[in-house]
C-alpha cells in the first residue's frame, strides 16, 4: 500500500483521466475496461488507499474530477466509455460523501467542460476552435481555474460541503 510509506495526506485530488472520441458501435471492450479503469477504477483505488489514514486522523478533503461529458451525456469529445466512466465518479463521490459524512472527511466532485489540456489527444485546431465558440464564455477553461476550485474544496472553508459537484463549464452546461 503506497500510503503506509508516505506521512499522513489530508487532502487527495484524483485527477488522472483518459477520453476516447470513438463511436459506441466502434467501441471495443478493451477501450471500455481502459477507459473506465483509468478514470473510475483509478479514483477508487486511490481514495481506497488514503481513506482509513484521513478517517483515523478525524479530518480529510477527497476531490474526485468527473466532467460535464457525464452531466451532458457526452456531446464536448469523448463519447460513451468516457462519459460512462465520469458518471461513475459522480456516483461514487456522492456515496461516499454520504458514507463518511460523520468522520470530518469530506468528498466531493468537479465537473470541468473543456480544459486547457492534452486530454483531446488527436483534436484539430478546428475542432478545439468549434469547442471553444460552443462554450458561452467563448473559451476553454485554463487549469489554474480548474485548481483553484479543487483548492477550495481541499480548504477548511469548504468544511461544510460534501457529495457536492462543482461544474467549471463556462456555461456550457446549465442546469
Amino acid at each position: 500500500m503506497a500510503a503506509g510509506h508516505l506521512p499522513p495526506v489530508g487532502a487527495l485530488a484524483n485527477i488522472a483521466g483518459i477520453t476516447s472520441p470513438v463511436p459506441f458501435l466502434d467501441t471495443t471492450l478493451e477501450l471500455w475496461n481502459k477507459v473506465m479503469a483509468v478514470n473510475a477504477t483509478g479514483t477508487y483505488l486511490v481514495t481506497k488507499a488514503f481513506l482509513p489514514d484521513m478517517l483515523d486522523n478525524g479530518w480529510g478533503r477527497i476531490v474526485n474530477m468527473s466532467s460535464v461529458s457525464a452531466q451532458r451525456g457526452g456531446g464536448v469529445f469523448g463519447k460513451v466509455p468516457y462519459s460512462s466512466a465520469k458518471a461513475a465518479v459522480l456516483g461514487f463521490t456522492k456515496a461516499l460523501a454520504r458514507e463518511v459524512a460523520d468522520s470530518g472527511v469530506t468528498v466531493n466532485a468537479v465537473t470541468p467542460g473543456a480544459v486547457d489540456t492534452s486530454i483531446r489527444v488527436g483534436s484539430t485546431d478546428e475542432q478545439e476552435a468549434k469547442l471553444a465558440s460552443d462554450i458561452p464564455i467563448g473559451r476553454v477553461a485554463t487549469t489554474d481555474e480548474v485548481a483553484a476550485v479543487i483548492t477550495f474544496l481541499s480548504s477548511d472553508d469548504a468544511s461544510y460541503l460534501t457529495g457536492t459537484t462543482i461544474d467549471i463549464n463556462g456555461g456550457s452546461h446549465i442546469h
